[in-house]
């Protein structure tokens, strides 16, 4: 039996990425996952991959920023599997501006994105998992929501502000046994890097790499490895924790 065996989990923005990564290795794990996304044909593709490993998967349409979405999201998955165990709010955005540069609408975009979202998740989760007796609460951050980033002024108050709700979650939740906490990623290869680092990407890889002290830039099964761990009750100690996911580059 896997981990996570018997376990029903919701992951956003899981038509590409991370998100996707964290799916297939939560279903390898023996959840059954309910994956969500804006694009329909992306997310067929996660369907497709889940399958694949033998996971049991559903999808739905959602924007997070929308709370009837979330409602829906939350009907289908008790209609499908009758109950809820983890959340992991992955969905997010980035916008990468000098800081003269950036305008209220980016930061606001950024906000209902990558804060609201998380929020309304937590909220729509919360009955079902302090119902069943409790369960877990993943919000993906980065590590520049500990620590800053150049030109990411935006991105780290939004992903800034998510920690602080997510370690208040925590503290709220401890009483119904819901852990909540906080992912970091660093540096990690996705199919979007070339759209944020431009089409000679490879030509930076190794300035890249020099960046991580490891030496090597991460890839979507790091976070997803470690997704499955902290869902699961080997990780029942461990809530309104920062989990950094990164090769060491937090450490300098």
């Amino acid at each position: 039996m896997g981990l996570l065996s018997g376990k029903v989990a919701i992951v956003t923005g899981a038509t590409s990425g991370i998100g996707k990564g964290c799916a297939i290795e939560m279903a390898k794990a023996g959840a059954k996952v309910v994956v969500t996304g804006r694009n329909e044909e992306r997310g067929a593709n996660t369907v497709r991959l889940v399958h694949d490993v033998g996971g049991d998967v559903t999808f739905v349409r959602q924007d997070v920023t929308v709370e009837a979405d979330w409602t829906r999201v939350m009907d289908i998955t008790m209609a499908a599997y009758g109950r809820v165990d983890c959340l992991v709010n992955n969905a997010g955005e980035a916008v990468i501006k000098l800081l003269e540069k950036l305008t209220l609408d980016d930061l606001q975009f950024l906000l209902r994105v990558d804060l609201d979202g998380p929020f309304l998740g937590m909220k729509h989760v919360w009955p079902y998992l302090k119902k069943s007796g409790g369960g877990t609460i993943l919000n993906m951050s980065s590590i520049t929501g500990q620590k800053g980033g150049a030109i990411g002024t935006a991105y780290c108050a939004a992903k800034g502000a998510q920690l602080g709700m997510t370690k208040a979650a925590a503290l709220e939740g401890a009483a119904h046994n819901i852990r909540v906490n906080s992912i970091h990623p660093g540096l990690i290869w996705t199919e979007g890097v070339p759209d944020v680092m431009g089409p000679n990407v490879e030509e930076y890889m190794p300035k890249l790499r020099a960046s991580v002290p490891t030496g090597e830039v991460g890839e979507t099964w790091h976070v997803g490895k470690t997704v499955v761990y902290l869902a699961s009750e080997e990780a029942s100690y461990v809530t309104g924790a920062e989990i950094n996911i990164d090769g060491g580059q937090s450490a300098r």
